[in-house]
Formats: C-alpha cells, sequence, structure tokens
C-alpha cells in the first residue's frame, strides 16, 4: 500500500529536478568584444553553467574553454516562459561591459562601477538559451 505513494513522491522530486536542471546551462553568442572586471573576452558563443550547491554562475567561451569567469550568485527575479540566460551590458560606444548575468532564478551581482551620471551610456542586453 505504500509504494504507490512513494512512487508519486519519487517521480515529483524527479520532475523538480529535472526542471531545475534545464534552467543550470544555456548558450548565448556575444557579437561583439566586452569587458568584465579588469579582464578582456572576446565575441563568440559562450555557455553559462550554474552550480546551485554553491550559488556559482560560470560563463566559459564555446570554443576556447580556458576563457572564462566565475560569480556567486542570488536570488532573481525569473519568469519560467522567458530567456533562461540574460547577459546585460553598459555600452559607451564601442566599449562593451558586463554589468550582471542571469541564468535562471539567479543574477550576479552589478559588476561593473555604476555610471556617474544616469545617461552616460546605453545598455544592450543578450540573451540565449
Amino acid at each position: 500500500m505504500r509504494h504507490p505513494i512513494h512512487s508519486a513522491i519519487l517521480t515529483g522530486m524527479v520532475l523538480v529536478a529535472t526542471s531545475a536542471f534545464a534552467a543550470s546551462k544555456a548558450t548565448v553568442n556575444i557579437p561583439f568584444s566586452f569587458s568584465s572586471q579588469g579582464h578582456s573576452y572576446p565575441a563568440g558563443q559562450y555557455v553559462a553553467t550554474l552550480d546551485t550547491t554553491h550559488n556559482v554562475l560560470a560563463l566559459s567561451n564555446k570554443t576556447e574553454t580556458a576563457i572564462s569567469a566565475r560569480w556567486v550568485v542570488g536570488p532573481a527575479d525569473y519568469n519560467p516562459n522567458e530567456e533562461h540566460l540574460t547577459l546585460k551590458f553598459d555600452d559607451l560606444g564601442n566599449s562593451h561591459t558586463l554589468r550582471t548575468v542571469q541564468l535562471g532564478p539567479r543574477i550576479t551581482s552589478r559588476l561593473d562601477a555604476p555610471a556617474r551620471h544616469h545617461d552616460a551610456g546605453a545598455t544592450a542586453t543578450v540573451s540565449g538559451q
């Protein structure tokens, strides 16, 4: 008699684990070079992975895996019907500085220094799945 109840609970746990895994990895094409915290990154395809156990998000160049960065992340507003991966940049002319990275329900703190003037530059958003 207990077996069907345990099966239902286990099935629910597997479904939750599967949906959590789906939001823990995503790929994005960044069409411009950019900087973050004093490091330069080339344009290209990047893979974002989320370690939910340690709340660490990694962003690695898909072809040159040595080009990567890692950040501690916290909770974020998240709509599962929207893009899983969102990178926001500050744009000043031809210069792009990474502002935040959000993968599913986790986001980095602000990675760049706030602009001195609210109208000092534009922002760009790149999304992927």
